[in-house]
């Protein structure tokens, strides 16, 4: 009998700490766009924390081409400039390789750098980097820059 008050206890309380998430809103704004016929770019705005924006694609993204991406990113940041409530952190920039075979990776991060740095008029520096992603960092040296 000891033992099952403990259980009944302890799952209770396990029960009432996930009560508590429910209900919360998401850090984060999702927003989806077809930029192909066989691709779409999904991003997340971050409304807390050290990351801004995460653009990523879905599907098989084989018809995509590296200046599609570029240009729906640029679209991106004009377009919801206004809405990203984090100016300083993290951009994850996400692609498939196998989509930009014939491309030097390298001219890619540098134009989304370049678009980056026009958009947030700060210092944007190349921090990671993989073979289907990159990752960005808005801002000089601490994040409160």
């Amino acid at each position: 009998m000891k033992y099952t008050i403990i259980i009944i206890v302890l799952l209770f309380s396990s029960c009432k700490n996930r009560d508590e998430e429910i209900g919360r809103p998401d850090p984060y704004t999702l927003t989806e766009r077809d930029i192909s016929e066989d691709c779409s770019a999904f991003q997340m705005r971050f409304k807390d924390g050290k990351y801004i924006l995460n653009f990523a694609l879905s599907g098989t993204c084989q018809n995509l081409k590296v200046e599609y991406y570029i240009k729906e990113y640029s679209r991106y940041l004009n377009f919801y400039h206004d809405s990203l409530k984090n100016r300083r952190g993290y951009i994850m920039l996400k692609y498939h390789r196998n989509s930009f075979l014939n491309t030097n990776i390298r001219d890619l991060q540098d134009s989304i750098i370049n678009i980056t740095k026009s958009n947030f008029k700060t210092n944007v520096s190349l921090i990671e980097s993989d073979d289907n992603y990159f990752m960005i960092k808005v801002g000089n040296g601490n994040l409160s820059d």
